[in-house]
């Protein structure tokens, strides 16, 4: 039998990364779904997932045993910053090695100016992971009112505004992202940003928001993104979300209050967190945005950025939240690493483990994950992600990459 699984690593690791008709055998599947977790197989063919559960493997078929280890759909990071970075790091090493197949990038208000043109260079160049973008407010707002943006938009900029908005869904945008905390986001009127999310809102897509004040006014800075999703009648998603004045810590309770009592109302609103208490955020206040049912798991950071979170944010909560500290259970995290965070923007055959999905794909040792990053070592790379795949393509074999490039330009 030995003999056996070793000839058949062997023909494995022979294989080109793009994996024609690979099945993974023995595994943990969690899918992504919170259904529970289940013993079996999963099939990769063309790039997509053929069979997942407790099917036979055919004589014709690759078989690579994951016994022991957990196979998840790939994570989806909605709030990425590798834009710069993805330009001289198509690799992605520091996203990939922690189990990321998917970043969303233009957050805070920074989408392209152009969103065919910042998409053009991914479908000629791929990298290794996939990207969507969101087209930003503050990019907009700067390209109708020039320096001349410290105050409210007239009607007709706000017109113009709209018109690029509306190109930009278009073009392939998944939502619309704002930073109303830092300028030139900051002169944003409700009136102005209502206007907009109508127009995203006409294409299926969401308000992504940094909020005016994470400080002493965050609960109204908060109520302030709800109103604009109800008004919009769009979804809405708070980016990053955290309580930054210590006057204030232990109240999260209370901020997330105002999701729920939302969502009750019925404003489709949720929020992500990045998993790392900062010198002006307390742990427990993080832990208790962890384990909130509509908070997802986001690194706020990307390619080159100088936070641990930017090698660790994902495995740093099965590490440390899920198997340390219990606070989650292994299906509730990777829900809120894959199929939520794949609803948040409508991201299609993504963020779940099924048949005719795209095959991203992450298989992770559950005992081992953990992060090694930190701020004198951003970019150290976790322990415990054995194998990952991007469109049916080996990235990461082994916990070492492939150097392939398999990433798609999702619009």
């Amino acid at each position: 039998m030995r003999v056996i699984l070793v000839l058949l690593l062997i023909a494995f690791i022979a294989l080109p990364a793009p994996a024609e008709n690979l099945v993974l055998v023995n595994g943990t599947i969690i899918d992504g779904t919170l259904k529970a977790r289940f013993q079996g197989n999963v099939r990769i063919r063309d790039g997509k997932i053929g069979e997942v559960g407790a099917f036979r493997p055919s004589a014709a078929d690759t078989l690579l045993d994951v016994k022991g280890l957990i196979i998840a759909p790939g994570f989806i990071d909605l709030h990425n910053h590798s834009e710069n970075g993805l330009e001289k790091d198509l690799g992605a090493v520091s996203q990939i090695s922690q189990g990321i197949t998917t970043a969303v990038l233009g957050s805070d208000g920074s989408g392209p100016y152009t969103v065919e043109d910042f998409m053009l260079p991914c479908d000629e160049k791929p990298p290794a992971v996939n990207i969507a973008t969101l087209v930003g407010h503050a990019t907009v707002r700067r390209q109708i009112m020039g320096a001349n943006y410290k105050r409210a938009a007239t009607a007709d900029e706000i017109e113009r505004m709209g018109q690029l908005v509306e190109t930009a869904m278009r073009e392939g945008a998944f939502g619309l992202s704002s930073g109303l905390d830092r300028e030139p986001g900051s002169y944003g009127t409700m009136e102005e940003l209502i206007a907009l999310a109508k127009v995203m809102a006409r294409y299926g897509g969401t308000y992504v928001t940094h909020v005016r004040d994470e400080s002493a006014n965050v609960i109204d800075s908060i109520k302030e993104a709800i109103q604009i999703g109800r008004a919009a009648k769009a979804p809405v998603q708070i980016s990053g979300i955290k309580i930054t004045a210590e006057s204030m810590w232990g109240k999260t309770a209370q901020v997330l209050a105002e999701i729920d009592k939302a969502r009750m109302q019925g404003v489709d609103v949720a929020a992500d967190v990045q998993p790392y208490a900062e010198p002006n955020l307390s742990e427990k206040d993080v832990r208790g945005f962890v384990i909130h049912p509509w908070v997802v798991i986001a690194s706020d950071a990307g390619i080159g950025i100088e936070r641990p979170a930017s090698a660790g944010a994902f495995p740093r909560v099965l590490g440390s939240y899920v198997r340390e500290q219990k606070a989650l259970t292994l299906e509730r995290a990777i829900r809120k690493m894959t199929g939520l965070p794949a609803s948040r923007i409508g991201l299609k055959e993504r963020g779940v483990l099924a048949k005719g999905a795209s095959a991203d794909i992450v298989v992770f040792d559950a005992l081992q994950i953990q992060d090694h990053s930190s701020l004198r070592e951003p970019f150290a790379v976790s322990a415990g992600v054995k194998y990952v795949f991007v469109n049916g393509t080996l990235v990461i074999n082994d916990g070492r990459p492939t150097g392939e490039h398999p990433g798609h330009a999702l619009r």
